[in-house]
């Protein structure tokens, strides 16, 4: 369905795609991966023609759809039903002309092509299956009348999400869509991706997200695309394998190296061995060196640990909370005791960032009380923590507003953990990305920017495997609390953060979207539903396991479980779709092995094409002497061409037939 050819592409001296190719077939979930910075959404923008190539090019199969969700979106005065409704240009087109030859009242043939073409794109029930999408992702019904300019830059991206779903087109380019999702629009999510009939491909630092969807894995590093088949976890197994592998071979490289060179450096004044020499050091300049990996840099550092508090942490006694006429908790009571991590989880507008604000004490109540424990302090990372910084200041100021007293080799120190090194200490806050903000914001929480206890002289902070002296900036907190601390953090930096927060001592209190994250480290889940919370505890596997159970119970005691005699049914429903699994198989077969075999061809003439081009580049070939070296080379390459022309056509049309068997299923 999508073709991407030596594709190269340079911003000023960065080198950000050096001849990227792979391929999207039909119904395949793809996740691309590489750390923040490397390219994945400038890929998406060359994808769909947003951005040209310096070289290499992108084919698309005649008449592909596709979708693009994008990060940065703006507002506008329709209402997020109406977008999600109206937002397919080509149905709207058909929409407004049906109804204009309605009110003209002239009912002819193209009437009859527009009303089938309507029905074709779901008209009739395209409003219902629009709502049953915004429900799945966490919009509900009193938000569908809102204008889209009066919402924020999250509730705008689901409704964009919910829009580019109901079209269904044949690729949907995601570019990370579970970000401001909650736990339960990413799963319903994931569930509808599973089963959508087009193509995905997806940028995601969710590992669980991936793990669940991706058949491939396209990785992008310092230029490079490396294609890995299987799901997140497959491909990190993979690639430690190819590294162990180019490690291995770049020492076998090495010993080969250094014995041709001691060869040569034993015999160079020797007459007699001269040719050999010579003929050693061609082969040293020609050798290819094997490229061993790099390793990938992620954030490295650990919260100091606090001093032991009393056993309750805090409590929360009979509070009342309401935003105008919405009462979000009333007599509300609950305590909270040291050790525990807790997971806050719940639909978006449940009130668990509410509850997060009241026990941070960035949010008073109307009534009640938030006592807080013996020996208990407090430091609070908000969602948008990033976004509040001072846009005018640079890394290094940010950072020493948080504790002026630190000292300067810790400020670099730390700085350094949080990938700021070197002259990006000196970049303004304005000019960074939201991966760097988030970052930077994590910098100055472990500094104590956010903490509420008095400052004492000194204390320690560690980063890595050192330690760090620390002057100023308070006491390390006893509980901290976060809302949403992944969001544009990449899959080493979450790894490295749960790894952190789960060898951190003290209690905590979090809200997150990632599920693999918040397994590594949290110990109790609380749910938050009307203005309640029910308590599970255990892992947030455990979590989804009582779940599962009490809908399961609930199944039983309302009589929808299957009666024995489904059984033999459910054996004949199976038996039938593994042979109309066989037969798709046969069909497939033949054309997908045919369809290898273009591609592969494809590739070769590619590589023939490009040396026939070196050829052509070379001024030499134009003299007088040349013609007859110079007319075969240009023969040569019309063949090629030629031959290129009638594989992409018979690709395109294997592609299309792969498709359409794979659809009927």
């Amino acid at each position: 369905m999508i073709f991407v050819e030596k594709v190269v592409l340079q911003f000023g001296s960065k080198v950000l795609f050096e001849d990227v190719s792979f391929h999207l077939c039909p119904r395949e979930k793809v996740g691309l991966v590489g750390e923040n910075g490397t390219g994945k959404t400038t890929l998406f923008k060359v994808i769909t023609g947003k951005t040209m190539p310096d070289a290499g090019k992108v084919t698309l199969r005649k008449g592909l759809r596709f979708g693009l969700l994008e990060q940065e979106l703006e507002g506008g005065s329709e209402t997020v039903l109406e977008r999600v409704v109206l937002g397919d240009p080509y149905f709207l087109k058909v929409k407004t002309e049906m109804e204009r030859l309605e009110s003209d009242q002239t009912y002819h043939e193209r009437y009859g092509d527009l009303q089938h073409e309507f029905e074709r794109l779901g008209g009739y029930d395209r409003e219902a299956r629009a709502k049953i999408i915004l429900l799945g992702l966490g919009i509900k019904p009193e938000k569908w009348d809102q204008p889209l300019d009066q919402l924020s830059g999250g509730w705008r991206m689901r409704c964009e999400l919910s829009r580019l779903l109901l079209q269904s087109p044949d690729v949907l380019l995601l570019d990370e869509p579970s970000n401001h999702l909650d736990l339960r629009s990413v799963v319903w999510l994931e569930s509808f991706l599973k089963s959508y009939e087009g193509s995905v491909l997806l940028i995601s630092h969710d590992r669980r997200f991936l793990n669940s969807l991706a058949s491939r894995i396209i990785e992008l590093d310092r230029g490079s695309l490396s294609v890995y088949s299987g799901n997140y976890d497959d491909y990190e197994k993979q690639k430690q394998e190819r590294a162990e592998l180019l490690e291995s071979q770049a020492a076998n490289q090495g010993r080969k190296i250094a014995e041709v060179e001691r060869f040569i450096e034993r015999f160079r004044a020797k007459n007699t061995k001269a040719t050999q020499v010579q003929s050693r050091i061609k082969m040293l300049e020609k050798m290819e060196r094997v490229q061993t990996t790099q390793g990938t840099k992620t954030i490295h550092f650990r919260f100091p640990q606090p001093v032991r508090t009393g056993r309750h942490v805090l409590e929360v006694k009979k509070v009342c909370k309401s935003y105008g006429s919405l009462k979000v908790y009333q007599n509300f009571s609950i305590n909270f005791e040291r050790g525990w991590k807790v997971a806050l989880v719940g639909e978006n507008g449940a009130g668990k960032s509410t509850l997060l604000k009241l026990m941070a004490g960035a949010l008073q109540p109307d009534e009640g009380e938030i006592k807080l424990g013996a020996n208990v302090s407090r430091s609070y990372f908000a969602q948008h923590q990033g976004e509040t910084l001072n846009f005018n200041d640079t890394v290094f100021q940010s950072l020493e507003e948080s504790a002026p007293g630190l000292l300067l080799t810790a400020k670099r120190n730390i700085l350094g953990a949080f990938l700021f090194a070197g002259d990006d200490v000196e970049k303004k806050v304005s000019v960074l990305s939201g991966g760097e903000r988030s970052r930077l914001a994590l910098a100055r929480m472990l500094c104590g920017g956010n903490l509420q206890e008095p400052v004492k002289p000194r204390r320690m902070v560690t980063s890595g495997k050192k330690s760090l002296p620390v002057t100023g900036g308070g006491s390390p907190p006893s509980l901290i609390l976060f809302d949403e601390p992944t969001n544009h953090l990449d899959m080493r930096s979450r790894e490295h953060l749960a790894a952190v927060l789960s060898d951190y001592e003290g209690s905590l209190v979090i809200i997150s979207h990632d599920r693999f994250f918040l397994d590594g480290f949290i110990n109790r889940v609380w749910e938050v539903e009307g203005g309640a919370v029910k308590e599970y505890p255990g892992h947030y596997s455990d979590y989804e396991w009582a779940k599962s159970k009490e809908v399961q119970d609930v199944e039983v005691s309302s009589g929808l479980t299957r009666e024995p005699s489904s059984s033999q049914l459910n054996r004949e429903r199976k038996k039938k779709e593994a042979e109309e699994r066989n037969q798709r198989y046969k069909n497939l077969k033949p054309l997908q092995t045919r369809l290898a075999k273009v591609e592969s061809r494809l590739e070769v003439l590619m590589c023939a094409n490009d040396a026939l081009q070196t050829q052509l580049a070379d001024t030499s070939i134009y003299e007088d002497d040349q013609k007859p070296r110079l007319l075969k080379a240009l023969e040569e390459q019309v063949v090629l061409k030629a031959e290129e022309k009638t594989l992409v056509q018979e690709w395109d049309e294997l592609t299309v037939a792969i498709e359409g068997i794979e659809n009927a299923e």
